[in-house]
């Protein structure tokens, strides 16, 4: 699959690859359209899949027994999520929720461990991510017990604007998004950001975020 080998040879783990073991691993890709509000994989099925996401947006979601939203990831082009079920086949601790029309490219354990087996670098990388996926769990639980629910949303819009010149930002998040992912409600969301725009750090419209004031809504994140 020579589209597969194109978008990947410079993505993460793949960098690491030889040309002949690219090669090999994109004669094993598997490419699938998923359209929005489908879901990929549930909460503990078994997924032995690393997950490519050449377009789209997919959120990888964790819930509660009861069914609540517990926390969630979004993973947009170019993003590589590697399934628990990849390394042990045991079950996906969440579930893979397609936020916007994707494609994708899967790799399954059979196909593609023994070729990453093979190339020392590729499995240190590999290892890297995970433990920075680990990390990012760690650090949204330590936000949820420690800091209040103000300077996580700042934190959360300082995010979305990071790396952009335009102060304008489409609402990609909705409100019951923005509060699942800093541990609130949409209501006191919702109260934040009427906040935020009557002290002037951010103006809100129902499609954008503008952002007036970086360094003050910076110092929200520090009190």
């Amino acid at each position: 699959m020579q589209g597969f080998k194109e978008f990947i040879h410079n993505k993460g783990v793949f960098c690491k690859l030889t040309e002949a073991q690219l090669t090999q691993l994109s004669q094993s890709a598997i490419l699938r359209n998923y359209q929005k509000s489908e879901f990929i994989a549930h909460c503990e099925d078994i997924f032995p899949y690393i997950l490519i996401v050449e377009s789209g947006v997919i959120s990888v979601m964790k819930l509660s027994n009861d069914g609540r939203n517990l926390g969630s990831l979004r993973l947009q082009s170019g993003d590589v999520f590697a399934s628990p079920s990849f390394f042990d086949g045991g079950p996906l601790p969440a579930c893979l929720e397609v936020k916007e029309d994707c494609r994708v490219y899967l790799l399954h354990n059979d196909q593609s461990m023994p070729i990453l087996k093979q190339n020392s670098e590729a499995m240190h990388h590999l290892c890297l991510m995970l433990v920075k996926r680990m990390r990012q769990a760690s650090d949204f639980v330590e936000e949820l017990a420690f800091q209040p629910v103000y300077r996580r949303l700042a934190r959360l819009l300082l995010d979305q604007f990071k790396g952009s010149p335009d102060p304008h930002i489409t609402r990609s998040f909705t409100l019951d998004e923005m509060s699942t992912m800093i541990g609130t409600t949409p209501v006191m969301v919702c109260k934040l950001l009427s906040r935020f725009a009557s002290e002037g750090f951010i103006k809100v419209s129902r499609t954008e975020f503008e952002l007036l004031d970086y360094s003050a809504l910076e110092q929200m994140t520090e009190r």
